[in-house]
């Protein structure tokens, strides 16, 4: 009788334990997202996140200037702690897959805007282990490969035309060299949407557009696309930021307030 009865008392403290409920996702809209409003106009801060999987790869702010057509791409360390309020501190990949499914872009942005001063209300989130099959969409990708990224495809130095799984190792590389400011990530995304968005006749273009958009997280339009993807292509004047896990969140501010809207 008494081992019954530790055996029904160890089956009903699994069925507690297993009914203990996950924690929350957190909820954001777009009304929540803690901008500031005094910005420059001129100046549009569109959120990038890199994610293999469940791994936010790379995080980046880019930064346009429509006026004196500056180009800043800010990438933020994954590895910097912040404060969420309702999860407490956590590393800033961490961040997106801590929001509601619909939020989760969201959530980054409003931890940026709270960290950083800024006024982000729009994002592209890509799964990276999705650009074989994006890549596809325009055929091949063109990149200018140094002579390390070259040695490590086994390809020659210079302009290459890379097919999806090739762009998929690209993007995953990682080379003693490489500036902690860059993102090959994002490089493959600026470039597979300009190339998306300037081949063929108008409407084959906005097919296209919206169709690389529809396979991303994102409340990017077609014409943000447009407008991003050019000004990062065709910029002069385009600089690289690193914010890193050292830098206090004044220093970071004043960082960008100096880059971005000086």
């Amino acid at each position: 009788m008494r081992k019954k009865a530790i055996a029904l008392l160890a089956v009903l403290a699994v069925l507690v334990l297993g009914a203990v409920p996950a924690p929350a996702e957190i909820t954001v809209t777009k009304k929540d997202l803690a901008q500031n409003t005094e910005l420059d106009k001129n100046v549009s801060n569109i959120l990038v996140l890199m994610q293999d999987g469940d791994t936010t790869d790379a995080m980046m702010i880019a930064s346009i200037n429509s006026r004196t057509g500056r180009s800043v791409m800010t990438r933020v360390d994954c590895a910097r702690e912040v404060g969420i309020p309702e999860e407490g501190t956590v590393p800033m990949g961490s961040v997106y897959m801590l929001g509601e499914e619909k939020s989760r872009g969201f959530l980054v942005a409003r931890t940026l805007n709270q960290l950083l001063g800024l006024n982000i209300g729009t994002y592209v989130a890509l799964d990276i282990t999705s650009l074989p099959e994006l890549v596809d969409a325009v055929d091949y990708l063109y990149f200018e490969l140094n002579d390390e990224e070259a040695a490590a495809l086994g390809l020659e130095p210079g302009g290459n035309d890379l097919e999806g799984e090739e762009v998929l190792t690209y993007v995953r590389l990682k080379l003693d060299g490489d500036s902690p400011a860059r993102s090959r990530g994002y490089d493959a995304l600026m470039q597979l949407l300009y190339q998306g968005l300037h081949s063929g006749n108008i409407m084959d273009m906005m097919g296209l557009g919206s169709k690389l958009l529809a396979s991303m997280d994102t409340n990017l339009n077609v014409m943000q696309a447009v407008t991003l993807a050019s000004a990062v292509q065709a910029g002069t004047d385009r600089r690289e930021v690193l914010i890193d896990s050292a830098m206090t969140d004044e220093e970071a501010a004043a960082l960008l307030q100096k880059e971005i809207y000086e």
